[in-house]
């Protein structure tokens, strides 16, 4: 079964306000809540959001910046990835 976590788990791992995530759910940037009467996501759709929102801009024209985008984008999903383990390490102890 997949893990469930709370609005205040992601807040949490993502360093970002209540507040944040509110504006982001009610503009249609973050994924739609599982639970019912209580915010609650699977790990796979954050991570899937994450994915989603470190990929590059398509429009890059020269190879070297679009090398360099694509470290980027890598980079920063390896860092969200890092994060979310260590948030699950954080919470067993």
């Amino acid at each position: 079964m997949e893990r469930i976590v709370t609005k205040k788990e992601i807040c949490e791992w993502l360093g970002i306000t209540s507040g944040t995530l509110d504006r982001w759910r009610k503009s249609g940037a973050f994924p739609e809540s599982i639970g019912v009467g209580r915010l609650m996501w699977t790990e796979q759709q954050i991570s899937e959001w994450l994915a989603w929102r470190c990929t590059p801009v398509p429009d890059v024209t020269s190879s070297s910046k679009r090398k360099q985008v694509d470290k980027d984008r890598k980079c920063r999903i390896q860092s969200a990835r890092l994060s979310l383990e260590n948030h699950r390490k954080a919470k067993v102890k």
